[in-house]
């Protein structure tokens, strides 16, 4: 009679080098977006890079970079760092809700998965939300920006979850 062993993980393999993680969270934004999206991969990174996203209410594309790292060199509170990647787009914008490296916060750490993206979600969903917050940032720097703009999605206190 065999034995039933599980695989453990080979050194230096971490989630974004594993094709059981990589293909569903990739799969529908490479079919939908085609070669607009690319891929570039380092021993500790994984990045997707979007030649251009559209956006409502601007004419111009919108290059966008999602950033998954082995380990990350930002704070995750206490998220898995394959639920909480970095997202880059129209880099030095004024917003309110960008972080300290200008990359997009898209959604509060302390929220329950429901509430966030998640990688189980994909990356069609995580570049969507994307687009929806380039969206709201314009009517916010429209309406005012930071002399009382108006921010149409919900908000949440920056920098208090653990």
């Amino acid at each position: 009679m065999g034995c039933l062993t599980t695989a453990s993980p080979r050194a230096g393999e971490w989630f974004g080098s594993r094709p059981s993680w990589r293909l569903p969270v990739e799969r529908d934004a490479m079919r939908y977006y085609g070669s607009l999206l690319t891929v570039n991969q380092t021993a500790n990174t994984l990045t997707y890079i979007h030649a251009g996203l559209r956006v409502s209410g601007r004419r111009e594309l919108v290059p966008v970079a999602v950033e998954f790292y082995a380990n990350p060199p930002y704070k995750t509170y206490g998220l898995d760092p394959a639920d909480y990647p970095r997202v880059f787009a129209d880099r030095g914008a004024a917003s309110k809700h960008r972080m300290p490296d200008d990359s997009l916060c898209l959604y509060y750490a302390d929220d329950p998965a429901n509430r966030r993206w998640t990688s189980d979600q994909g990356l069609l969903n995580l570049l969507d939300l994307t687009g929806d917050h380039l969206f709201l940032e314009d009517y916010w720097r429209t309406t005012g920006g930071v002399h009382k703009g108006q921010w149409l999605g919900p908000e949440a206190p920056h920098g208090v979850a653990p």
